[in-house]
């Protein structure tokens, strides 16, 4: 459903109703996409990796829990980081929403990033990447995600918090208790803070990132899986395949193997 796109990604379409679809797209990392919309209005939930969205309102760097909705037509671009980036994707009529309980205009584009409405996109993720999910539950959820995020009101975080975000990209060592005592912070202040300015908790973005990094090294490099879970800060490979489940809801060797699934779209498009 996309125009004038160069999209090198895959697309896995997960559920199909007669005025909604639901995708699994997976992009390769250091991929811009030209200016493009979609046909059907568009809510794109994140699930890994990092990107920056530009669109009529600005331009936004976007990683952690967030969400963005696009009217149909609207024109948007991306530019996605080196990690690559997964999305799980929306694409309806709006009158199927209506029917589901949703009754806003769908006029601008929108785009959501931690807070509440971060957390709410990933309860929103669970029922839409669930393959048992029927089309009743499915808009229900939908619709309740867009009343919720359509009404929440911006938070400023606590200063600390996006600097504590990169570093434990870094392999910040230590738990929230140690992480606390070097901003001098009391560990249960800075769960709580933390957990509600990014919509997932410390441990989550840790986890989040070594399996950005270990995703990006399976789909580019060939060494083995038990170096990569290493290199990616990972206990051993067991931590790396429970990780990866918990994350994206596959095995490390699942995404390998998109790497030549990626290849031939790429020679494809050539």
């Amino acid at each position: 459903m996309n125009r004038a796109t160069n999209f090198n990604g895959l697309e896995i379409e997960l559920h199909r109703f007669a005025g909604a679809r639901v995708l699994r797209v997976v992009h390769p990392g250091e991929q811009r996409i030209e200016e493009h919309s979609h046909d059907w209005a568009y809510i794109g939930l994140y699930t890994a990796g990092r990107y920056r969205e530009q669109y009529d309102g600005g331009e936004a760097d976007m990683s952690g829990p967030c969400a963005v909705l696009h009217p149909a037509g609207r024109p948007h671009a991306d530019v996605v980081e080196a990690e690559g980036l997964e999305t799980l994707t929306i694409e309806f009529d709006p009158a199927w929403l209506r029917l589901h309980g949703f009754n806003h205009r769908l006029d601008r584009s929108l785009l959501w990033s931690g807070g509440p409405v971060g957390l709410a996109s990933r309860r929103l993720s669970q029922v839409v990447a669930a393959l048992s999910a029927d089309e009743a539950a499915l808009g229900q959820a939908t619709a309740q995600f867009l009343n919720f995020a359509l009404m929440a009101e911006a938070q400023s975080p606590p200063g600390w918090v996006a600097g504590l975000r990169e570093r434990l990209g870094d392999n910040e060592p230590g738990g929230a208790t140690e992480i606390a005592r070097t901003l001098d912070l009391h560990p249960a202040y800075l769960a709580r803070a933390y957990r509600a300015a990014m919509g997932e908790g410390v441990t989550e973005t840790r986890r989040r990132r070594r399996v950005e990094t270990a995703s990006a090294l399976l789909r580019h490099s060939p060494l083995p899986l038990a170096e990569i879970a290493v290199a990616a800060g990972f206990c051993d490979q067991s931590h790396m395949n429970r990780s990866f489940s918990a994350v994206l809801g596959r095995t490390p060797l699942q995404v390998r193997r998109e790497r030549q699934l990626f290849d031939e779209r790429l020679a494809v498009s050539a």
